[in-house]
């Protein structure tokens, strides 16, 4: 059987590795729109992923997709600007 302590070390570690996990997606995490649309995107949405690179308008932050007039996705639901 495990001790207490080896049950506080693994739970330690897999919250480090969560918190990581986190700030690393968040860092990561653009938002895609086109011209062509009123939308913002996860990346990975389907529709997306149909945006013409000459089209693609990128956004750091829901809130800056909505500062340009952008409202989210149906289909992949992003977080809504605050």
């Amino acid at each position: 059987m495990r001790t207490i302590r080896e049950h506080k070390s693994s739970i330690a570690i897999l919250l480090f590795a969560i918190f990581v996990f986190v700030a690393v997606v968040a860092q990561a995490t653009e938002f895609w729109g086109s011209k062509n649309s009123n939308k913002y995107h996860y990346s990975t949405c389907r529709s997306a992923q149909r945006i013409k690179p000459s089209n693609l308008v990128v956004f750091s932050s829901p809130n800056e997709a909505k500062m340009a007039g952008y409202i989210p996705c149906k289909v992949c639901r992003p977080p809504l600007a605050m």
